[in-house]
């Protein structure tokens, strides 16, 4: 009797040691909840405000904002939002900011609240990463059906249509890009089971993963989203090598399917990953990346062409604002630039900005690509551009000329401006006249 008297007591214990616990976190997460990452969120600032240094009215005042401008969102703080503005980056009360019922950093409380994070998932997975899904997307207003751990047509139905909203890579597959867009720089190394019964490894935002210390010894980057590889390869199969396999490599790795060495050789690892995939999706398991495989890859917009024939594209005319620009290419994309006079292109990141897109160049390359177009010397000249990515291809204009802050170690001294229709300068908070006269002439061009 006393034994059982003394194991009842070690269990009320227990429990209400775990209850503290999850008492303090959630605590200490309410005083500073961490910005989710992914595709920016943005809210309208519903009142005249100031924005602040810090989450206090007696702190420093920034800047003061008029009714109706969109702030990125970071991140809260009790019952204040974390915001980017232009050149700042600081405070607004909660109350003053219109924030979608569905964003995830409204709700980030509720799913800090969840515990870590849990790594990738796909249909055909059933399990407790799979349930912790289910209770984010319900949470967000997503999914509405039983939180039970499987990953079937209705988990699925809920992804894809967050991935839509969130403007990231739209295949149903809660991949790492989707699971930090929800859950936050919380995402842990976890292996999840996939429906052939491989299993695959989903990186922590520190990059600690079997599958990135294998790309950590090549010179191509590790991708989080299939959208950051920009157009899609065309038809490739063993033996082949080049940029095409680069390509296909880094979508097999970022879906979970390859963990060798990114190195641009189609190789027996390669012929493994694609047809792992293959199988996956009821395909022919031939090993070559056909045009079916990479449409499955990258989508209906991939040619998946082994003529090398390029695909035409209709030029799309973007209102930053009224468009919505700062998530249609969120923050980090990867995108390629084309200088409509010349023809030359060059690969860009996406850094910030909330009037107008600042970016810079990928790589050292790409640098000396960029500023080739503009003769071998950098200039504040407005220049007609294409941007792709993800599978469009939009109107813009951009100065060369770096300035203010740099990123990345690719030999442009700051970042660059490229405007859209409407956009504004972070100075004048004025549309420029130059700019938009070359997005109209970007506008009547094609890729």
């Amino acid at each position: 009797m006393r034994f059982l008297q003394a194991q009842t007591t070690i269990r009320r214990a227990a429990k209400s040691a775990v209850c503290f616990a999850l008492a303090l976190a959630l605590l200490i997460g309410s005083f500073l909840i961490p910005a989710q990452a992914g595709a920016e969120e943005t809210g309208t600032v519903s009142a005249k405000v100031v924005l602040r240094k810090t989450a206090d009215k007696e702190s420093k005042a920034l800047q003061t904002l008029p009714e109706g401008e969109e702030v990125v969102l970071l991140g809260t703080s009790g019952s204040w939002y974390k915001v980017n503005y232009g050149k700042y980056t600081g405070y607004i009360m909660k109350k003053y900011v219109k924030v979608g019922k569905n964003s995830v950093v409204k709700n980030a409380s509720k799913i800090e609240a969840l515990g870590d994070a849990p790594g990738s998932m796909r249909i055909g997975d059933n399990n407790s990463d799979v349930e912790k899904l289910q209770e984010a997307l319900k949470i967000l207003g997503y999914y509405d059906g039983r939180v039970d751990g499987d990953y079937g047509a209705g988990t699925t139905a809920a992804v894809l249509l967050y991935q839509k909203d969130k403007r990231l890579e739209a295949d149903g597959v809660a991949g790492r890009d989707t699971v930090t867009s929800i859950f936050g720089s919380c995402a842990k190394t976890s292996k999840s089971t996939q429906k052939d019964g491989s299993s695959t490894s989903s990186s922590s935002s520190s990059g600690s993963s079997t599958k990135n210390n294998a790309s950590a010894n090549s010179k191509y980057k590790t991708v989080s989203s299939i959208s950051e590889i920009g157009s899609p390869p065309s038809a490739t199969r063993e033996g082949d090598s080049g940029s095409n396999v680069v390509k296909l490599q880094q979508a097999l790795e970022c879906l979970g399917y390859y963990s060798g060495v990114i190195d641009g050789n189609y190789g027996s690892g390669t012929v493994a990953a694609v047809k792992k995939l293959q199988k996956n999706r009821n395909m022919k398991e031939d090993g070559i990346a056909g045009s079916a495989t990479i449409r499955v890859l990258f989508g209906e917009n991939a040619s998946g062409s082994s003529s090398g024939s390029s695909k035409t594209y209709k030029t799309e005319v973007l209102d930053w604002f009224a468009d919505n620009v700062t998530s249609v290419i969120p923050k980090n994309a990867r995108f390629t630039v084309k200088d409509v006079k010349t023809g030359k292109t060059f690969e860009a990141v996406r850094w910030s900005g909330s009037n107008h897109l600042d970016a810079e160049p990928r790589t050292t390359e790409d640098t000396e690509a960029m500023k080739s177009i503009y003769g071998g010397s950098w200039s504040w000249r407005r220049r007609a551009i294409l941007i792709l990515y993800n599978g469009h291809v939009y109107a813009a204009s951009m100065n060369g000329m770096p300035h203010g802050t740099t990123t990345i170690s690719n030999g442009f001294d700051g970042h660059f401006c490229i405007h859209f229709k409407n956009s504004k300068t972070h100075g004048t908070k004025k549309v420029d006249p130059d700019h938009q006269s070359a997005v109209t002439s970007a506008s009547r061009a094609t890729w």
